[in-house]
């Protein structure tokens, strides 16, 4: 007769580490909404440093208010919420005010590809042995139980630049800032849980863009741009107990019993950013709608069934935005996951 202390043992295997609705937090112990905050964070202290940044050549070109700002915002980095082209006062800084109001109506939007997927299997194998027959008999059990379990979480968010810098951190009534511990280190192991580097994203994007014309010669057009960042994580982890046993009568007893419990679990990410300007100086905006939003460009339309205006756009992958510069860093995201669709002639 079977000891039931088997039958524990296997029960206990079957239960352990198995997840109904696979989530990151699972793994990393963040949950989604804390990895949307990580990021969003992490694109806010970038812009906050290019900010510091452009300051120091302004006050090294001779700019008393770029020096006191500069200043101000190492010595109180929250004060940059503040930022805004009122402190440039005076027809001697049109250009820095048309500069700042660029700067703050770009926009970034962020597409979350998030799938996870989990393996837990379990086999038993269980050898029944009648040793004083001639010839002796084995009698040979074995079972089974193979469970697989797959979530895909897809969602976009949009920020401005302003809106990052101006009001995202701002304190609740609580006294809590939105990016309060927040600001984490790379995370090697699963990397959509840390740092995942927007900071050299939205660097290149103002380089190319404010400086360099990324919409063409004499800044006509939107200027554009998307990163796809794409993170796996396998995780694997296995077990095979087995116990001998020793007959000593001619009934059937158990000679040995072996369970192997495995358990995996593969984690692919895929964060899409979006970063855009509309208007301004850079781009005749309307003749780019009239391009982007037409119906034989399959590129999408807004929630109301109109090109343009104030509401949701509509991509063939992505949805979201509300402001212009908005709704072109979330078309910048759908024409680069549009790309992953292949189209197979038939043969």
């Amino acid at each position: 007769m079977l000891k039931p202390s088997i039958f524990v043992v296997a029960a206990a295997l079957l239960s352990s580490g198995c997840s109904i609705h696979p989530v990151p937090a699972d793994v990393t112990g963040v949950d989604t909404k804390d990895i949307v905050k990580q990021i969003r964070c992490e694109t806010r202290e970038a812009l906050a440093d290019e900010i510091k940044a452009q300051l120091k050549k302004w006050a090294a070109a001779g700019s008393p208010e770029a020096e006191t700002l500069s200043r101000r915002y190492e010595s109180d980095p929250a004060a940059i919420e503040d930022f805004h082209p009122g402190l440039f006062p005076g027809p001697s800084y049109v250009q820095v005010r048309s500069f700042i109001k660029l700067f703050a109506d770009s926009a970034i939007a962020y597409n979350f590809d998030l799938t996870m997927t989990e393996n837990n299997d379990l086999t038993a194998d269980i050898n029944l042995l009648k040793p004083l027959t001639t010839p002796r008999f084995t009698l040979g059990i074995s079972a089974g139980a193979l469970r697989k379990r797959t979530n895909q979480r897809t969602f976009t968010i949009t920020d401005t630049f302003g809106y990052l810098v101006a009001r995202l951190n701002r304190k609740n009534r609580y006294g809590e800032r939105y990016c309060d511990g927040k600001i984490v280190r790379e995370n090697y192991v699963y990397p959509i849980a840390g740092r995942i580097g927007v900071d050299k994203t939205v660097t290149t994007f103002l380089e190319l863009t404010v400086f360099g014309s990324l919409g063409g010669e004499e800044g006509k057009g939107p200027p554009t741009m998307a990163d796809m960042l794409t993170f796996t994580t396998a995780i694997s982890v296995s077990a095979s107990p087995k116990i001998e046993f020793t007959p000593v009568t001619n009934n059937f007893q158990l000679a040995n019993a072996a369970l192997t419990a495995s358990a995996d679990r593969n984690d692919k990410h895929e964060v899409t950013i979006g970063l855009a300007i509309a208007g301004g100086g850079l781009g005749e905006l309307d003749s780019f709608r009239s391009f982007a939003f037409s119906p034989g460009r399959g590129g999408g339309r807004t929630a109301a069934g109109r090109p343009g205006g104030s509401e949701l756009f509509q991509g063939e992958r992505v949805t979201g935005g509300r402001t212009p510069s908005e709704r072109l860093a979330v078309l910048a995201v759908d024409q680069l996951k549009r790309s992953q669709i292949q189209l197979i002639p038939p043969p």
